[in-house]
């Protein structure tokens, strides 16, 4: 069942926004930390009122959707590369939504098939290793290139730690920082999915996993 919002559900979901829009793009460290604040930014309720566009906005998207929703919503957005989060939720937010949601459901299938994605391009290329290059890696390449999926990229970083190397590059900057920021929101329980499918990951990060002697 879905978490119900509190009295006032578009201001509460404002406030949802604006918490995950200071996670996504805060300017110091590491961003806002979502999950110490339950979702909540803390904007007055005066000053929320004043904002006549946004309360209509949001008024209308909480007699859509339930609490979880509007945060997924949201979430897919921002992950989507979009800098407002969706606003002002059209077909197209929600279109996004959609998809987000729908990979969600198949997370295993795509994982799998983004891993044997990655094989091929590497021996089709003849590349060693996936997650390092003298330029640009091929996962990263490929995650700018739509061919494989957000949500692999954040399971195999999670493990093999490889962003870090191009956090600072000028094109790849903006991406590892959405990477790393989008990860609270993947399920934690992904472990299991990388420990299924360690076979294939041993062989995209080759050299990396010869550094941190993972074994099947």
């Amino acid at each position: 069942m879905d978490e119900k919002f509190f009295v006032n559900k578009d201001y509460e979901a404002y406030n949802i926004y604006l918490s995950i829009r200071a996670h996504f793009h805060g300017r110091t460290g590491k961003g806002f930390d979502i999950k110490n604040s339950n979702y909540t930014a803390n904007m007055p309720f005066a000053k929320y009122q004043a904002k006549s566009a946004i309360v209509i906005m949001f008024k209308k998207l909480t007699k859509k959707f339930q609490r979880q929703e509007v945060i997924d919503i949201i979430v897919s957005n921002f992950a989507n590369g979009d800098k407002f989060g969706g606003q002002p939720f059209d077909s197209n937010a929600i279109d996004v939504y959609k998809d987000w949601k729908s990979r969600q459901n198949s997370q295993s299938y795509i994982f799998k098939q983004d891993l044997e994605s990655i094989l091929e391009r590497m021996d089709s290329d003849k590349i060693e290793d996936a997650t390092v290059g003298d330029g640009h890696p091929l996962i990263l390449k490929m995650l700018l290139g739509k061919l494989i999926t957000l949500e692999t990229v954040v399971i195999l970083n999670r493990e093999l730690d490889f962003i870090q190397d191009y956090a600072d590059d000028l094109i790849l900057k903006d991406t590892c920082l959405t990477i790393q920021r989008y990860t609270p929101f993947v399920d934690n329980s992904t472990k299991k999915l990388y420990l299924k499918h360690l076979d294939l990951i041993n062989k995209i990060a080759r050299t990396r996993n010869s550094s941190n002697t993972l074994k099947i």
